[in-house]
């Protein structure tokens, strides 16, 4: 965790400074769709600034109408009072865009946010915020990260989305950045930002990392280790009731650094806090074994094999007791798949690499 932890830190420590883009925008007397594009979001609120309620349109092109992907997205504001409309050419599109209304610059007019996905293996988003001053549109710059300090990574947002922290009307921007490995699919975990407007720039109000929950086996038939030739066979009821987590590595786990290989056999449960050991095994170098098993202090666990060839010793470690209440349905179902020592011993069965 010590390499996110400077990500993090990085990040906290950035500010990045925007200015806003005028845009070009034209004043017709009706708000009907453009040419060729159909209506995909239409609402209502204050963006003018006038304390009247104005009109927002949200209009795309489809090169099918069956197809998710939306091209030439472009807003339309019919004035409440006026009754003018304004126009804003977004150039950008994406997959299924989203038209949002919310006061970001703390003026009590809402400013008009527009996202849509980019698709693809990066995941990302695209964003658009305007702001309507004095008749005219005007981009806001997103929040971003400076990507030229040491130790702040990302590719862009996955999410970026507007939150209203006191639930008093004014809101900020939560941005989700994802962080990878060699590959996209490599996820490591994401980097939380929170974002508020100040006067001409977003500021940097906190960035914390969120690793991935990794995704565990689900235990059905039977389970071989990819690591240290064994396999285990358990009683059916252990079938879609067990996850299966594999550790592996010179320090395959930090609790036991002297382990070269862990194996955790966890109730399956849909709360993780509600996912306890059942059975774990490990596999210790023998004289790793000799210097941990000592006689005069607890057990770790129980040997129950031994492969001569790699001079691997395999320990079994079991629950004291059940840590549910075993008159609920959690601790009736825990008890159905809890093993004895002698149950542990005949599951498991060594196998040739």
């Amino acid at each position: 965790m010590k390499h996110w932890n400077k990500i993090v830190t990085g990040t906290v420590l950035t500010s990045v400074l925007f200015t806003g883009q005028a845009l070009a925008a034209t004043n017709t007397s009706s708000s009907q769709a453009p040419k060729g594009m159909q209506l995909l979001s239409q609402k209502s609120a204050d963006v003018t600034g006038d304390n009247k309620a104005d009109t927002v349109y949200l209009y795309g092109k489809k090169a099918d109408k069956n197809s998710p992907y939306v091209s030439e997205l472009t807003i339309k504001v019919t004035d409440g009072s006026t009754k003018k409309t304004m126009t804003i050419d977004v150039k950008d599109g994406g997959y299924e865009p989203k038209l949002s209304l919310q006061d970001f610059t703390y003026d009590k007019a809402k400013e008009i946010m527009v996202t849509a996905d980019t698709g693809g293996s990066g995941g990302y988003q695209a964003n658009h915020i305007y702001t309507i001053k004095g008749q005219k549109a005007q981009q806001l710059s997103l929040p971003g990260l400076d990507k030229d300090k040491e130790g702040v990574v990302g590719g862009g947002f996955v999410q970026l989305k507007p939150i209203d922290l006191n639930k008093n009307g004014i809101y900020v921007l939560e941005g989700t950045e994802r962080l990878t490995g060699d590959y996209n699919a490599d996820v490591r975990g994401y980097l939380k930002s929170k974002w508020k407007w100040n006067k001409t720039k977003w500021e940097l109000m906190s960035a914390h990392f969120e690793p991935t929950v990794r995704q565990l086996d689900v235990y059905n038939g039977s389970f071989k280790s990819s690591d240290s030739a064994y396999a285990f066979l358990a009683p059916k009821a252990w079938n879609g009731n067990i996850l299966v987590d594999e550790l592996t590595g010179a320090k395959a786990a930090d609790y036991m650094p002297e382990a070269k290989h862990v194996t955790r056999f966890l109730f399956n449960s849909k709360k993780a806090e509600d996912q306890a050991t059942v059975v774990e095994i490990f596999a210790f170098d023998k004289k790793d074994w000799k210097k941990l098993n000592n006689p005069a202090e607890p057990p770790i666990g129980y040997e129950i094999a031994q492969n001569t060839v790699t001079n691997t010793v395999y320990v079994a470690s079991l629950p004291q007791d059940s840590v549910f209440d075993p008159g609920t349905d959690l601790g009736k179902k825990f008890k159905s798949v809890a093993l004895s020592l002698n149950e542990v011993k005949q599951a498991f069965v060594l196998v040739k690499r």
